[in-house]
């Protein structure tokens, strides 16, 4: 579109300041000073503003605001590089369209408010105003040009280039920050700014990590009054804060955490029945007695929404005075809890639940590796031994755990517990030296699950109790697969050999069935991968609608709140519960938490992405130790511009190019299952293992590149050559 068209906008603001009723195009172009030459564009513009709701057309030419009037929805801006965008709606409905014309001077992290209608792809609107800007410090390229300096930001979501008045001490290709001085007020203008800092030199991997954090405004520090309020509360837990609590300093609970944990939030203790079943004690820090509502430590947590975990260090969403210290359920230190203690079955079941405010000191600290040698899982080769009554405790565990896990999964639970890439350093505790699987040790992964069934009982424990008294809090919800994701996981499984209908998906039960068989086969982590990008990510909401994966009618967070604010904010509404104190149902009350629940969503996204990219920045840079070297690859994707693999030493992936072979060669089956470049032996199929080269690898870029190990031969390049050539000329004539 011409930009003598005015932006929707400001044709909505036109007509909503007007008179009150139908203009004709020729008034509207009037009053918006648009020229003659200018008019189609504005029919344009006009024609696509009642395509999407946001205006009706009358006979004659005229326009007016429709009758229902859109909703007013504020959230977070999230710019596409293409010039649309999306609006994270803070009131848990679905995200609000904004086409390119529409995003008035937002740009990509702000929070805004538009206007929104349904439309047929669902919310669409127009941005009104912005409420709160990004943060103004946006990562770059500096190029020196002789008419003026401009940075060229590394995210492509931001509007650019920025017009910077001043280099400082930077050069030409530095990474850079710029600070935005001017913001944009209109679709198509850019920012103006100067730039406050030089990073260095591209392509360093601390330099790429900065700037994935500055990109994200992921703040490392906290501001001095946020600390000043953590540290208020001293060393130790004041002894006014017993009062009305129960002492459970006598039970013999034990944290189990990674070797490398910051913060312990979680204690357990299990003790067998007399007749069958246990007692399960799941206590968790109680951090609401610490951070409360309206307070400057509140605001930090909301703003963060959850921690950070880095390959060499944590983003914590809490300072160090608590998340590591007071808050932390320390080994030996009285600690302040909140809990559940849980009556189970011989099978599993809960006979009987409650929840507690308490008092405890956790006996022992263990780790995984800790756990999985005194169980006789693994050979902890350098883990400390336990105490003889530790043992007994975690076997008397070991045993309860196991039996919930039965029981998740005859009610259809979905174990999708895909490999994940975990950086050991060198010596010097700085240096990467290897990327390899997370619980790749099978018994390693075994004192993982035993803590993680635990954590799932108290969480299912306490989100039935506030459903039951019907107090608001913010659940964990996650929907089923829809039909299009369903049709193909089912035709993929059916590739495999196994006998899949779309009834399957609709029935969790089904699925993990399908995934038990699958376990161990070659096709095993390819379904459990496809299935995993069917499901639609879980979030956090006001509403509980159920979690489709954990098969479970009521599903929230409560064992995490040193690093997630849900479960802050579900920790509050238990001690309430517990203290018969008054619970706000009110509206004001209810959009707030809402608002809560949604920017935590987002910012679980925002944590996810940067912790995904660090740790491939820091693959990366170990690939690189490794080009040339021949390696065992399992195929995980395949696309038109190749197949993608993963190798396990070191663990990373990237896309297989053939030297000679143009990216538009490779055809894609129907099922997108095979990839192959007709004429020659190069097929491959997801899940396959073939042999690969390490080739190439761009810090920059996130890139790392395979070739096959065996290179085609002349007679084949010679034909991939001739027939992209012919697609060439083709092209030509068309």
């Amino acid at each position: 579109m011409s930009r003598r068209a005015p932006d929707d906008a400001t044709i909505l603001a036109t007509l909503r300041s007007g008179p009150p009723r139908a203009l004709h195009v020729s008034e509207l172009a009037s009053v918006l000073e648009v020229p003659f030459s200018g008019l189609r564009d504005l029919h344009e513009a006009l024609g696509a503003l009642v395509a999407r709701g946001l205006l009706s057309a009358l006979p004659g030419q005229r326009f007016r605001l429709p009758r229902t009037r859109g909703a007013r929805v504020e959230g977070r801006f999230a710019q596409h590089p293409k010039g649309f965008a999306f609006v994270a709606a803070s009131d848990g409905g679905d995200d609000v369209y904004i086409a390119p014309g529409a995003v008035q001077g937002a740009m990509h992290g702000d929070l805004v408010a538009c206007e929104a209608v349904p439309g047929p792809r669902g919310r669409e609107g127009v941005v009104l105003e912005v409420v709160t800007r990004r943060a103004p410090r946006i990562p770059g390229t500096l190029r020196v040009k002789p008419l003026g300096a401009i940075v060229e930001p590394d995210d492509p979501r931001l509007r650019g280039p920025v017009q910077v008045t001043s280099v400082g001490t930077a050069h030409d290709g530095d990474a850079v920050v710029c600070e935005v001085d001017a913001w944009p007020s209109r679709p198509g203008e850019a920012p103006t700014g100067h730039v406050n800092e030089a990073l260095g030199t591209p392509g360093e991997l601390s330099v790429e990590v900065r700037k994935v954090l500055l990109r994200e405004a992921v703040d490392e520090r906290f501001d001095d009054a946020v600390e000043a309020e953590a540290r208020a509360y001293g060393d130790r837990v004041p002894e006014e804060a017993l009062a009305a609590r129960e002492d459970l300093r006598a039970i013999p609970f034990v944290t189990i955490d990674p070797e490398d944990a910051r913060d312990h939030d979680d204690a357990i203790h299990v003790a067998p029945l007399e007749g069958g079943g246990w007692t399960v004690r799941v206590a968790i820090a109680d951090v609401s007695y610490y951070v409360r509502p309206g307070t400057q430590l509140d605001r930090a947590a909301l703003q963060r929404g959850t921690s950070l975990y880095l390959p060499d260090r944590a983003v914590p969403m809490l300072p160090a005075a608590l998340s590591g210290h007071l808050a932390s359920l320390v080994e030996g230190e009285d600690r302040l809890v909140l809990g559940v203690e849980a009556t189970l079955t011989d099978d599993g079941e809960v006979r009987s639940s409650r929840l507690f405010e308490a008092v405890l000191r956790c006996a022992a600290g263990l780790t995984y590796p800790q756990v999985a040698a005194a169980l006789g899982w693994t050979h902890g080769d350098g883990a400390p031994a336990v105490t003889d009554a530790v043992r007994a405790l975690l076997a008397d565990t070991a045993a309860c755990a196991a039996k919930l896990r039965q029981g998740r999964v005859r009610r259809g639970a979905l174990d999708l517990d895909l490999p994940e890439g975990r950086v050991r350093f060198g010596d010097d505790g700085e240096t990467p030296e290897d990327v390899v699987q997370s619980r790749a040790d099978p018994g390693l992964k075994r004192a993982y699950q035993l803590v993680e069934e635990l954590m799932l009982l108290a969480n299912e424990v306490v989100a039935r109790a506030c459903v039951a008294a019907d107090a608001p809090a913010i659940f964990r919800v996650h929907g089923s697969p829809d039909e299009e994701h369903l049709s193909r996981f089912a035709a993929v499984a059916q590739a495999y050999g196994h006998k899949v209908d779309i009834e399957v998906g609709r029935a969790p039960k089904k699925l993990s069935a399908l995934l038990r068989r699958v376990q161990g086969e070659p096709e095993g982590r390819v379904l459990a991968m496809l299935l995993l990008r069917s499901l639609p990510q879980a979030r956090y909401a006001t509403v509980n609608t159920g979690h489709f994966g954990l098969a479970s009618e009521a599903y929230l967070h409560f064992t995490s709140p040193i690093r997630r604010y849900p479960d802050l904010v579900v920790h509050r509404v238990v001690r309430a519960l517990l203290r018969g104190e008054h619970i706000a149902r009110d509206e004001a009350s209810r959009d707030a938490m809402t608002r809560a629940a949604a920017e935590s969503s987002r910012l679980e996204r925002r944590a996810m992405e940067v912790e995904r990219e660090v740790l491939d920045l820091y693959r990366c840079v170990v690939a690189r130790e490794h080009l040339g070297e021949v390696r065992s690859a399992t195929v995980t994707g395949v696309t038109t511009a190749g197949p993608f693999v993963d190798v396990d030493n070191p663990f990373c992936s990237g896309l297989v190019k053939v030297d000679g072979v143009p990216p538009d060669a490779w055809e894609l089956d129907e099922l997108g299952i095979r990839v192959r470049v007709p004429g020659t032996n190069l097929r491959y199929m997801l899940g396959e293992v073939k042999l690969v080269t390490l080739s190439e690898v761009s810090v920059q870029r996130r890139a790392i590149t395979f070739k096959p190990a065996e290179p085609l031969d002349d007679k084949s390049l010679r034909k991939v050559a001739r027939k992209a050539e012919e697609r060439t000329r083709g092209r030509r004539r068309k």
